[in-house]
């Protein structure tokens, strides 16, 4: 059931004080407030923030329990709207229906059991500029059985992530497209968690 895979800066005007007595405090201000925004820059902020913050609202509930403690197809519409795509597919013996937003480059499936939110998957999403903290020596470092909760406090949240629960286990397939140190386009890391501990890893083009 695994899935193998801004808001822009904003220019803050200062009005420029004509008072002289005033000069010294002002060049402080601006010097302050270039601070601040330089660091907004580095943030992580999203490409598009909102989509993710109700991405991760949506609630994985365990499949084998019809869906029980995930979020209804009522829930997630109410966070994404009326779906683009609908599919009808079998898993483990479990009739399951994907439900499909195209959300300009972004994709998110949610698979619903009837109609109980059983897995979810974010494809097409990249987090804006960030700090390149992973590289192939920080990568290498990662052991096994590290938790998810770790990683991301260390290195940022994943760009692309699925997410499913099967007879009491949750896996967590996590791809890292921004925040690392690449040798070009298409360099990531991948890292999978079940029950939030590091199960494998693998990475593209880390330098």
């Amino acid at each position: 059931m695994k899935k193998k895979y801004l808001v822009a800066a904003t220019g803050l005007a200062l009005l420029g004080l004509s008072l002289s007595a005033c000069s010294s405090s002002s060049d402080s201000n601006g010097n302050s407030t270039k601070t601040t925004q330089q660091k907004k820059k580095n943030e992580t902020i999203s490409q598009n923030k909102e989509l993710r913050e109700k991405f991760d609202q949506i609630k994985v509930g365990e499949l084998s329990n019809h869906g029980e403690g995930g979020s209804t197809i009522q829930d997630v519409e109410k966070l994404l709207g009326k779906a683009n795509t609908t599919d009808t597919t079998t898993i483990d013996n479990y009739k399951t229906k994907s439900y499909i937003w195209n959300k300009g480059t972004v994709t998110v499936t949610v698979q619903f059991e009837p109609d109980k939110a059983v897995t979810k998957d974010i494809t097409g999403f990249k987090w804006g500029k960030r700090d390149e903290k992973l590289d192939l020596a920080a990568f290498n470092n990662i052991q096994d059985g590290i938790s998810y909760d770790d990683v991301v406090k260390k290195y940022g949240e994943p760009d692309s992530l699925n997410e499913s629960l099967l007879l009491g286990k949750k896996t967590v397939s996590a791809l890292w497209y921004t925040g690392i140190k690449s040798k070009g386009d298409g360099a990531n890391a991948s890292l999978t968690f079940e029950n939030g501990a590091l199960t494998s890893k693998t990475q593209t083009d880390l330098k």
